[in-house]
């Protein structure tokens, strides 16, 4: 839980004793010795430079602990792992693409986040989540991403294609996820900070569910397991589609109840905050798929992107007073 999302939270349940023993207690905790114990004492400087690895197809798989993938991966391929620069999604896009100029790249995205943390930096942004939105599910579909990135390849055909697949993160989208879950928070609160709404959430996330005990662990992590074994079908369908060299991979993972070790804090932590480098939230998949061939690629300027940050010059030097 970050700022944000913790004050939206104390203006809704500031007179619940229980928050305060469950939610906000233990972020002050980790925002005041976990968070610094990272920065300080045991700073990560190891990280997957993702874009300097070899592949022409990334597909990224939000919130998908390495374990979880190697116990229920169906795809063919040389799995290994990578250690994330970031220990959430906000981290990983700043870490890896802020200040940067990648046009060999086209990023795709399920997750709002991208527009939200990033100004363009990618030969294109195409934001599925924009026309892509399923009302009844709260989130982007893994088939809707799949159509989507077939369509950027076709495009792009000389780019390197990042697919951002929301699942496995919540919401659950499975018939059991749903069943244990009903409603619950989804990626409304970053939907709504890309539109420039308000950033808040219509429910609890299912990590603030957890602590306060309204659902166990393995409860959680059958749901989680289940997102992610309804969207490996169509990451296969995706990777033998596009060809060439794909990486199916990470952002970053999840504490599903473990200690955030080596940090000495005596306390269970959950979910994938910032600033938090346990193994369990940056250690990531790293599975290689060969396609029949590799795909040239060329980087230059997207001339439409070109062409808006000329006429936002012009109209700039315009109301200055400089042209008429």
């Amino acid at each position: 839980m970050d700022t944000s999302i913790l004050l939206n939270n104390l203006r809704q349940y500031w007179n619940d004793p229980g928050w305060w023993r469950d939610i906000a207690l233990p972020f002050g905790v980790r925002a005041g010795v976990v968070q610094p114990y990272f920065e300080y004492v045991e700073p990560r400087d190891e990280g997957v430079e993702y874009l300097d690895e070899d592949w022409d197809n990334l597909v990224i798989l939000d919130a998908c602990r390495y374990d979880m993938f190697a116990e229920n991966n169906t795809i063919e391929g040389e799995l290994d792992h990578r250690i994330s620069k970031g220990s959430n999604t906000e981290e990983f896009l700043k870490r890896n693409f802020r200040g940067g100029q990648f046009d060999d790249v086209v990023y795709v995205t399920a997750n709002p986040q991208v527009d939200v943390r990033l100004d363009s930096p990618f030969h294109d942004t195409i934001s599925v989540w924009r026309d892509a939105w399923d009302d009844d599910f709260n989130t982007v579909t893994p088939e809707a991403m799949v159509e989507a990135t077939l369509r950027a390849q076709e495009k792009y055909p000389k780019k390197r294609i990042i697919s951002h697949f929301v699942q496995p993160h919540y919401p659950f989208i499975g018939p059991r996820g749903q069943e244990l879950f009903g409603e619950q928070a989804g990626l409304e609160l970053s939907r709504r900070m890309a539109d420039g709404r308000e950033a808040k959430s219509d429910h609890l996330n299912v990590w603030d569910m957890l602590q306060r005990g309204e659902i166990d662990k393995s409860t959680l992590w059958e749901a989680y397991v289940e997102n992610l074994r309804i969207t490996l079908p169509h990451v296969e369908r995706l990777v033998d589609e596009l060809g060439g060299r794909s990486v199916i991979t990470s952002d970053h993972g999840n504490l599903v109840g473990e200690r955030p070790s080596p940090c000495p804090v005596p306390m269970k932590m959950y979910g994938h905050p910032p600033g938090v480098y346990a193994d369990e939230l940056v250690k990531v998949p790293w599975l290689v798929v060969e396609g029949d061939k590799r795909r040239t690629v060329v980087a230059e300027e997207n001339e439409s992107k070109a062409e808006e940050s000329t006429d936002e010059a012009t109209e700039r030097l315009r109301d200055l007073g400089y042209l008429e």
